[in-house]
């Protein structure tokens, strides 16, 4: 049972969900299950459990909460009906455990795999991000780059909220439909290579169009500011930023403020 739980929780996180794994660290007295018992917890359910009953609805609300929170976290019960923590139930004696949040990869999408976009690929291949990248050029169809039209790309692409696109597609046309689609995912950060009248055009039709901007989350022109200019420092620059925004850390950002 305990491989079927486990296996039950990677596919589920593989599939872009976001899950808790519940483990019973000690059990004292009659209570229904022992230390190493662990059950998972997702949106739509559970699979394993601690015993049932109103320790395991309390523990199941505390892992969902902890989804929800993105954060770890122990927990206590006293069986026995007396203390803070304390379950009136038949069995007595008392439990402690911990629940572990677990998610996706942060994912980093390129849209466009020309110098820029394969210098950062490059650069992220022994990274913790998940990496996918697109083109529309059937001449790019090699090295793991996805070949296609933008727009079914993008929206057939899996929702993950901890994705970082970055548009760096062949001209402004392809930049401004990848952009409408892109705004429409969930998504941490997008960044947008160009120059600040290339961006000042882009941002005026995507809102002409009715679309919004979450500017906390738009970098425009993308990439920090201190390479030389070759597509190599500016993948640099642009995972430098992508990193200061997932670390949050305070940087000087190439970004225009509107």
């Amino acid at each position: 049972m305990e491989i079927l739980i486990l296996k039950t929780l990677y596919d589920k996180i593989k599939n872009n969900q976001s899950v808790a794994l519940v483990t019973l660290i000690e059990s004292q007295g009659a209570t229904p299950r022992k230390a190493g018992t662990i059950m998972g917890v997702f949106e739509e359910g559970i699979i394993g459990t601690i015993g049932g009953g109103l320790i395991e609805l309390k523990v199941i609300e505390l892992a969902k909460e902890c989804i929800k929170n993105q954060e770890n976290k122990y927990f206590e019960f006293d069986l026995n009906g007396n203390g803070k923590n304390s379950i009136e139930m038949s069995c007595g004696g008392s439990v402690k455990g911990f629940i572990k949040f677990l998610k996706p990869n942060d994912r980093v999408v390129i849209i466009g795999a020309g110098h820029i976009g394969r210098n950062l690929k490059s650069l992220l291949n022994n990274s913790s991000f998940d990496v996918v990248v697109f083109d529309d050029r059937e001449e790019e169809n090699r090295d793991g780059v996805v070949v296609g039209n933008f727009e079914t790309l993008i929206k057939e692409l899996p929702e993950n909220k901890d994705t970082y696109f970055v548009v760096v597609t062949k001209g402004h046309k392809s930049d401004f439909v990848a952009l409408k689609n892109i705004l429409n995912k969930e998504y941490k950060y997008i960044g947008m290579v160009g120059s600040k009248k290339k961006v000042l055009e882009v941002r005026g039709q995507l809102l002409e169009e009715g679309y919004k901007i979450s500017e906390d989350k738009f970098f425009a022109p993308i990439g920090l500011d201190f390479s030389n200019g070759t597509p190599y420092e500016i993948a640099v620059e642009i995972l430098a930023e992508i990193l200061s925004v997932k670390n949050n850390k305070e940087v000087k950002h190439r970004k225009l403020i509107v």
